[in-house]
């Protein structure tokens, strides 16, 4: 009997982190979905298209409801260099990006939390925090891709 409650126990887990993995995302049919997160009812999104290089390809930040994007860094489908900003941290990774006097910076740890860091022009900072997100930051595909992009710190 014990083992069937392990069993159980053990399958649940397994599905519960493959839901977590299924985050709902703002990007478009034929776009790559690089990382995504959902905090309260809004999320946030970074999309990619299929192809993205040292000189092809575009890279862009989407806050909103999967009804409607609110936000969108850059304004344009662009190259992401010169735009965005990615490092790897002692544990973990980080994407950063301005937008005028803002300064953005998403931030997930390797213990599985990620929020997005929103410095204000007076020098506040506003946290966001992710109750699901995708995790892939630190994965060693979204590494490469921003190394091949060129934005790799």
């Amino acid at each position: 009997m014990r083992m069937v409650f392990f069993l159980l126990g053990a399958a649940a887990a397994a599905w519960s982190g493959g839901v977590a993995a299924e985050v709902a995302n703002l990007c478009r049919a034929g776009e790559h979905a690089v990382w995504s997160c959902r905090a309260g009812t809004k999320y946030y999104s970074l999309c990619a298209s299929r192809s993205l290089g040292e000189r092809e390809g575009y890279l862009q930040y989407r806050a909103g409801w999967p009804s409607r994007t609110v936000f969108r860094f850059p304004g344009r489908l662009t190259h992401p260099r010169g735009h965005f900003r990615f490092g790897l941290l002692a544990h973990g990774a980080r994407v950063t990006f301005e937008r005028g006097a803002y300064r953005y910076e998403i931030i997930e740890d390797l213990k599985g939390d990620t929020s997005i860091f929103v410095q204000l022009p007076a020098g506040k900072t506003t946290q966001i925090d992710c109750a699901d997100a995708m995790q892939t930051l630190t994965e060693n595909t979204t590494i490469d891709l921003f190394k091949s992009a060129g934005v790799a710190e």
